[in-house]
């Protein structure tokens, strides 16, 4: 008995669970020691092992109970096959959102460095890399209520893409746009890493160009704008027809709206 049997307190420090999961597993019904020894004493035996770590991994996969019981009460091949298949297609969406998080983590430490190295208030030249953006066109006015509702149909539609996690989000505004009176934008866009179908997707050139960052949130935009306009003219410049308008350090990084720090950027060519 002693070689092939396990007490509770035996089994659950072979398996690192407690007696009292044990205990409470076998109370509902699920998994119950093998056998009763001559003493009275029930027994769990090394065979009931993997059930058990299967059990266990299906519980940390967020299984009720009730479902492991209603495969436990009728079990078959056929019926492990079926359970399996489902957890197999759960447990693999549940990996593309772990990368897609991973992703958005990883960004958003490269992002938050580039905002405590950034120089503020000064009209800069930067190689920046290309980039693939899932686009929203916008053609609502430029009040808060009209941009907010905007950003949340862009999400909904970026999810409605396969992308289901947070991801920061920026704005085209086209230079025929600026002028004193103010400005339009006329996408909002997620720059992606990678996508099935890249002919979906807005694609921004690489290369050479303006960049200023300020740290005074969206109250600048227009007036930066017409700032890197009068830089080019007067350096000679030809600018690209779009700004690019990204929130750099957000609520998560600086306290409060009108602290975030924005980079307006546009390609450009001597």
């Amino acid at each position: 008995m002693k070689n092939d049997y396990f007490t509770t307190g035996e089994f659950a420090k072979i398996c690192s669970v407690s007696k009292q999961t044990l205990i409470y597993y076998d109370r509902v019904g699920i998994f119950s020691p093998d056998i009763t020894g001559s003493n009275g004493y029930r027994y769990y035996s090394y065979t009931q092992i993997e059930t058990f770590t299967v059990i266990a991994m299906l519980r940390d996969l967020g299984v009720h109970i009730r479902e492991i019981k209603a495969h436990m009460d009728c079990r078959s091949p056929e019926a492990l096959i079926r359970l399996m298949e489902v957890k197999s297609m759960e447990i693999e969406k549940k990996i593309q959102t772990l990368r897609q998080t991973r992703q958005y983590i990883d960004k958003k430490i490269l992002i938050t460095r580039e905002g405590q190295k950034a120089v503020r208030d000064t009209i800069q030249i930067q190689v920046l890399p290309q980039r693939y953006m899932i686009t929203s066109d916008y053609n609502g006015p430029d009040d808060t209520a009209a941009v907010t509702e905007a950003l949340g149909d862009h999400l909904n539609y970026c999810s409605r893409m396969g992308l289901h996690n947070a991801t920061p989000i920026g704005s085209l505004i086209p230079v025929e746009s600026v002028s004193e009176d103010g400005y339009k934008y006329s996408k909002f866009y997620t720059a992606v890493e990678s996508f099935p179908d890249e002919d979906e997707l807005f694609c921004a050139q690489g290369g050479p160009h303006l960049t200023l960052y300020d740290d005074h949130g969206y109250e600048n935009i227009g007036a930066n704008c017409l700032r890197m306009i009068d830089y080019a003219t007067s350096h000679n410049l030809k600018l690209g027809e779009i700004f690019y308008e990204d929130v750099i350090l957000d609520d998560l990084s600086t306290e409060g709206y009108f602290n975030y720090l924005v980079r307006l950027s546009i390609p450009f060519s001597e």
